[in-house]
């Protein structure tokens, strides 16, 4: 099969997932996923992994990433839908998700980079110092710092003044895959500085000009590739050893963020429903879990029996996720509606 029967294929079977998935009222990107399973090596044979679709793929998980600071954080966009049908995006608990939100993507791809860089294939710790280890990683965080902080902002600008079509769209690209190239050559994951390219690029007056912009780029054609590469990537053979290990990681997962999420939460002050709202908005998985599975599969951090495993889980849980966040919203609506009618009715005794 040809890599353009490849590549409509997946651009066909992936909007109709979409839309199927849209319509049930489950997220996209669990539509696209699926896609990728099914006509995959796993069921049905119509796709296979190729060279084009690995790098294919590659662009759309540097896209992915790149734009996730720009649009929102790319772990709770699930959660962020629930919040504005349930009319519950402009409170508190909403602002604190998407704060914690943007600290939690931020902090795990960090440690993807760092654990790819130490651990992952070519990774030569095994003959260097820890100077000679760590120099590198010390010298990417102060030039991501520097340039996202004076180059970027002045990069932009320059661009914005030439006299060509598209100028900013195609200098944030060059960012993107420019920052990618650095982390590679200083031994981080190129997700590393797609998603710090994007960090910079999010502080600058640029950044809803560029969100119009290239958002369409990546999820028109490279970021729905990178999904359906995950499904493709997917085999059962062997899955049922490992149910018992697939069944544990669901729990700690939910149980996890929602216990976590809603302590910190009532530390800070919000009251008990306020707090598992909280909680719960944190426990969809979301892109940044189908990122740390592909990459970690990538640099053999894991096998392929643990990334199945990896996958199953974000799509359980993010299917779960929204569930659980309507019920402790519907429950704070009501206790809240009864605290009011109480109020009422006092009042009316009083006068």
């Amino acid at each position: 099969m040809s890599y353009l029967v490849q590549l409509v294929l997946i651009l066909v079977l992936t909007k109709l997932g979409a839309h199927l998935s849209n319509t049930l009222n489950f997220p996209s990107v669990i539509g696209e996923l699926l896609v990728g399973v099914l006509a995959g090596p796993a069921v049905l044979h119509l796709l296979t992994p190729t060279s084009f679709t690995h790098y294919f793929a590659e662009i759309g998980v540097i896209v992915l990433m790149f734009i996730g600071l720009i649009l929102s954080a790319t772990s709770v966009s699930i959660t962020v839908q629930v919040l504005k049908e349930m009319n519950h995006m402009n409170t508190r608990e909403g602002a604190i998700i998407l704060g914690a939100a943007v600290a939690d993507d931020i902090m795990c791809v960090i440690l993807l980079g760092i654990c790819v860089s130490l651990f992952g294939t070519g990774a030569a710790a095994q003959s260097q110092s820890v100077g000679a280890l760590a120099l590198p990683k010390i010298l990417f965080f102060i030039l991501m710092l520097v340039l996202g902080k004076w180059f970027v902002p002045y990069f932009l600008r320059f661009f914005d003044k030439l006299n060509a079509s598209e100028n900013v769209a195609t200098a944030a690209l060059i960012l993107c895959f420019g920052f990618a190239a650095l982390a590679v050559s200083l031994g981080m994951s190129d997700v590393l500085g797609a998603y710090f390219a994007g960090l910079a690029i999010s502080e600058t007056s640029f950044k809803e000009k560029l969100a119009l912009k290239i958002e369409p780029i990546g999820y028109a054609v490279f970021i729905p590739v990178f999904f359906v590469s995950i499904g493709l990537n997917i085999t059962f053979k062997g899955m049922q050893h490992d149910l018992l290990f697939i069944g544990l990681l669901i729990i700690i997962a939910i149980i996890g963020k929602q216990f976590g999420g809603a302590l910190g939460a009532h530390l800070f002050g919000l009251n008990l429903n306020e707090a598992n709202i909280v909680g719960a908005g944190m426990v969809s998985r979301g892109e940044m879990a189908l990122v740390v599975a592909n990459v970690a599969l990538s640099a053999h951090l894991i096998d392929q029996n643990h990334y199945t495993a990896m996958i199953v889980v974000t799509v359980i849980t993010t299917l779960i996720a929204p569930l659980v966040l309507k019920l402790f919203i519907q429950r704070a609506q009501k206790e809240h509606s009864e605290i009011k009618q109480s109020r009422t009715k006092i009042d009316e005794v009083k006068s």
